[in-house]
């Protein structure tokens, strides 16, 4: 009996939770579509888009590569096309947990894809939104495996902004990752992968929620000595309003 080859769409920023996915699926009998969401506020994007072109080539030319891994589709922010349901929702949601603003246009994006995976790991803000607005349902299909909102069990308005998309690391943290990354020897092709929003000479700032998040996640050593020390400079003087003012200041003239 012939088997179709199941179409995986999947978020990609290059960045350590969506590529240790792709990395996964490269190794399945799949075909793996990635897209990438260029917004203009990110200054990252230059340092993002060569990671995914640096990994891409990894896994073209790795022998142990089983599925058909299409060119990454690049969309605009701008050309999604708009929707005031999602965007009331997100709203909504936003008033309880401030949960970032790519969110809106990558629900945006989600809807006219269908079934797109994102990869949102455990723990942090989204977490907190499943838990106080829904609830997710562990789902395996044809040797895929991911979770998914539970319309029944969760808000109109998460379900509306969160329905359209498949978790598959959903329960995973990035030492998970790392772990299973190890095991199917791909750590050097994991440790070209980018997280930084807001790059300092090529590096990462240790400032950005990003950098915070791959510290406090323990994964520290990918960071330069300097970002851990900005670091650790915010974890303690972060509330006061003269480093407010200080970063604020800093980003806007030195773009860190």
């Amino acid at each position: 009996m012939h088997t179709e080859i199941p179409l995986i769409n999947i978020l990609w920023t290059g960045g350590w939770d969506s590529t240790y996915r792709v990395l996964h699926l490269s190794r399945m009998n799949v075909i793996l579509q990635p897209h990438y969401i260029i917004c203009d506020n990110r200054r990252s994007i230059k340092f993002e888009l060569e990671a995914i072109n640096k990994i891409t080539d990894d896994i073209l030319n790795d022998t142990r590569t089983q599925c058909v891994f299409k060119t990454t589709i690049i969309t605009h922010e701008k050309d999604i096309p708009p929707d005031e349901e999602i965007a009331n929702a997100f709203r909504s949601i936003r008033q309880s947990v401030l949960i970032g603003p790519q969110y809106d246009y990558l629900s945006r994006y989600a809807k006219t894809v269908g079934n797109l995976e994102i990869g949102i790991e455990k723990g942090g803000l989204a977490e907190d939104m499943m838990n106080k607005f829904g609830k997710l349902t562990y789902v395996e299909n044809n040797g895929l495996s991911y979770w998914e909102l539970d319309k029944s069990a969760s808000s109109a308005a998460l379900f509306k902004v969160f329905g359209y998309f498949r978790f598959p690391i959903y329960t995973l943290s990035k030492l998970n990752m790392k772990a299973e990354a190890e095991k199917l020897r791909v750590m050097d092709i994991m440790e070209k992968t980018w997280f930084c929003h807001f790059p300092h000479s090529g590096l990462p700032c240790g400032c950005c929620f990003p950098c915070k998040f791959t510290i406090e996640d323990g994964l520290d050593y990918r960071l330069p000595k300097q970002a851990l020390r900005r670091y650790s400079v915010e974890k303690k003087f972060g509330k006061h309003k003269l480093y407010q003012l200080i970063k604020r200041f800093r980003r806007k003239l030195l773009n860190y």
